[in-house]
């Protein structure tokens, strides 16, 4: 019997192959195997699924031919050697030799996560080009890699969120076994991979689904493009082609887990919804796979109900983005308060992040124009996970520019510090590490003018209230996309060695004294814009938000560990901060204090 849930290519043998196409609006539809020019009639069922099984190769290229005479590639196209206009290929689930079978886990609270875009992280735009920074990731302490949605989109390079073939890897980038390769290579050194994927919408170009099914909301609507159908008629085969795509990132490609892009415009009227089911379902692999797994969820509700468990009403997630912690300090150390900047500014938002986790937990806020959030401090600190920059932070600016830019390095130091010894998980964009200056921006490939318009004013509409000029770097320019590509080859390296040892004892620190302990955060005695915070009896770490020198009130002997703006991080405090005696900072400077 043909499995009729299973959407696309499910291996019988070698060289037989079930192909199930979910096409209600479609009476009749074959298979075309371009090597052969063979064609195959597949069989409808009452379900709307076509089946039919097929003699064929890993490697061979097919097409859909249906009866209004348009001839498609497989919405569940394992690979789209040619773009989202050519032929889809088979590839084998098994056709990769795996070297690797088991390998280290991270809980949340032990995780040091680094988001990438492949094509962007290396001159060779491709997984190869990660492959050669591992030893890099391992040597500066980082133990999980974030990439960015790899789902094919239109054209040859964009940030990914506009994917129209779900299960396809970009062609940008390798084949599909060249992504295992690099997720093996990953697990050898002992780095677990998380993989961003997109549910909330389909990309609004190049995609197949209009003529197949009620594949969209009619209801519903989001910024990005159409709603995808969780909760009306023919979601039950939409559903179930989401959750398949769960299934095999995380089964046939072996991630360690996936970050949910922007929950909150997932719409799903339905009594179980769709994010609870992929909790549920995250919850069964774990068990049948023994290992674990992480979901990680973007969201802007501020709502502590997305990381507590099922049972508790909640969503299952195991973490979430906490913006709130990144524009506060933002905010401050920048001055900037236009757009939804306009709600941070004061060192109050810095105390509520530290000590509430969100700083909107069921406050009004100015910008939206109505209270937003609600308490966190229900949960776990592990279970927020904060940046001084991400894809978003950094690329839905303007010009890109990163923190270094934005604030200079001093503070820049201080932000890093500020994430990396805080309670909360720790996140890094892709060269941060290395003070990277190169900017990343938004970057997009589209031949088709109505598109790239569209695209081009609808990013100036929704980022109006930053003040942006009509003299953005284009999105469509293949310059965007170069000049996004971290430079590894930097004219000035001990600058890199120097942020390279910054990061590295940042997160030796978070190692061996704040990952899995409890934390109190409030003002230091004797400034308004100091924040203390103590992990146990033995640790603490000051971080400093002024504009001149501050001795720390600590009544024991203690020892300074750790000081940003020691020279050899690149500042210019005294070789003394690192040793014995009462601290004194710099301005803008952090330190870590073994309190004996």
């Amino acid at each position: 019997m043909i499995n009729t849930m299973h959407h696309g290519q499910f291996y019988l043998s070698d060289h037989e192959i079930e192909l199930a196409l979910w096409a209600p609006l479609v009476s009749e539809a074959s298979v075309v195997l371009l090597e052969s020019g063979s064609t195959v009639r597949m069989t409808r069922e009452e379900s709307g699924f076509h089946v039919a099984r097929v003699d064929a190769k890993e490697g061979t290229l097919y097409r859909f031919s249906l009866d209004n005479g348009k001839i498609i590639a497989d919405p569940a196209s394992r690979f789209q050697p040619q773009g989202v206009a050519g032929p889809s290929m088979f590839v084998n689930p098994s056709g990769y030799g795996w070297k690797f079978d088991s390998w280290e886990t991270y809980g949340m609270g032990d995780s040091i996560i680094q988001e990438l875009h492949v094509g962007a992280y290396s001159p060779e735009g491709k997984y190869s080009g990660l492959k050669e920074r591992i030893d890099h990731l391992k040597d500066v302490g980082i133990n999980t890699v974030e990439l960015m949605p790899l789902a094919q989109c239109y054209g040859s390079r964009n940030w990914g969120y506009d994917g129209v073939f779900p299960f396809a890897p970009s062609f940008s980038y390798g084949t599909p076994n060249d992504l295992k390769s690099l997720i093996d290579a990953y697990h050898g050194k002992g780095i677990n991979v998380i993989l961003d994927v997109v549910y909330n919408h389909f990309g609004p170009f190049g995609g197949v689904f209009h003529d197949l099914g009620p594949y969209f909301s009619g209801t519903y609507s989001n910024p990005w493009g159409e709603s995808i159908n969780y909760d009306s008629g023919g979601s039950d085969a939409v559903r179930g082609f989401i959750l398949q795509n769960v299934r095999y990132w995380l089964e046939e490609f072996r991630f360690d887990g996936l970050r949910l892009d922007a929950i909150h415009s997932i719409y799903d009227s339905s009594p179980t919804s769709i994010v609870k089911e992929i909790s549920s379902l995250k919850n069964e692999l774990q068990n049948s796979l023994g290992r674990r797994i992480k979901l990680i969820a973007e969201t802007d509700r501020n709502d502590p109900a997305t990381v507590m468990p099922q049972e508790k009403c909640g969503l299952g997630m195991d973490a979430q983005w906490n913006d709130d912690f990144h524009h506060a300090i933002h905010a401050y150390l920048t001055d900037e308060r236009k757009g939804y900047y306009s709600d941070y500014g004061d060192f109050d938002m810095i105390v509520r992040a530290y000590t509430n986790g969100f700083v909107y937990d069921g406050v009004y806020s100015r910008f939206i124009g109505k209270v937003r959030g609600s308490r966190f401090n229900v949960v776990p600190a592990d279970r927020l996970v904060v940046f001084t920059q991400n894809h978003d932070q950094v690329g839905n600016r303007a010009y890109g520019e990163r923190p270094v830019t934005l604030m200079g390095d001093d503070r820049a130091r201080l932000f890093a510090a500020s994430v990396i010894l805080s309670p909360y998980v720790p996140m890094l964009f892709m060269g941060e590490e290395n003070g990277e200056k190169n900017p990343f921006l938004f970057f997009a490939d589209s031949t088709d003018k109505a598109f790239t318009e569209t695209v081009r004013s609808g990013r100036l509409s929704e980022f109006s209230s930053f003040g942006w000029d009509t003299s953005i770097p284009d999105p469509f320019a293949e310059s965007s996309f170069k000049a996004s590509v971290l430079n590894w080859d930097s004219a000035r390296p001990d600058r890199r060695m120097k942020f390279n040892e910054l990061y590295r004892d940042l997160i030796s620190l978070r190692t061996k004294y704040i990952s899995g302990r409890k934390h109190i955060a409030r003002r230091a005695a004797g400034s308004e814009n100091v924040i203390e915070l103590r992990y146990g009896e033995n640790f603490a770490v000051f971080l400093s938000y002024i504009d001149r020198r501050f001795q720390p009130g600590v009544e024991q002997p203690c020892e300074v560990i750790m000081d940003t703006s020691d020279p050899k991080y690149g500042g210019t405090g005294s070789e003394k901060r690192s040793g014995s005696g009462q601290p004194i900072m710099e301005p803008f400077s952090a330190v870590a204090i073994s309190v004996h």
